[in-house]
């Protein structure tokens, strides 16, 4: 089994700073592969493997195709339904930041938010 390069503790505190955001309902700090490093779902929530799993697969699909037609790597994925927000965040080419954001918030302000933690947090773990 390969070593990540997110440390336990060092996930918790990343978990910790993206949940103080306000209007992130849930989160995650995925690796790339899709594997949880740390997360902060709902007491009893089964899916939130299931989400990080897929979130990864979002986007990488993104990222395959802004390459097919020669764009930069995507840094932001959102996903907007009628009753909330999925943003997924790359945080390098390592991992991501998955967040099930609350339709209530400021969704610009918590985009730049996050974006801006997962460029320290790229920052921190590089």
């Amino acid at each position: 089994m390969s070593r990540h390069p997110f440390m336990e503790e060092s996930a918790q505190r990343h978990i910790d700073e993206i949940q103080s955001v306000v209007g992130v309902a849930a989160c995650a700090l995925v690796s790339s592969e899709g594997r949880i490093l740390g997360k902060r779902f709902p007491e009893g929530d089964l899916t939130s493997s299931l989400c990080a799993a897929m979130c990864a697969t979002v986007l990488a699909s993104a990222e395959a195709a802004c390459g097919s037609v020669n764009m930069e790597r995507p840094f932001l994925v959102t996903v907007t339904s009628a009753d909330a927000t999925i943003l997924i965040v790359s945080v390098g080419e390592a991992a991501l930041i998955t967040a099930v954001i609350d339709k209530s918030a400021d969704l610009p302000t918590v985009q730049r938010q996050l974006l801006d933690i997962a460029v320290r947090i790229g920052e921190e773990e590089a």
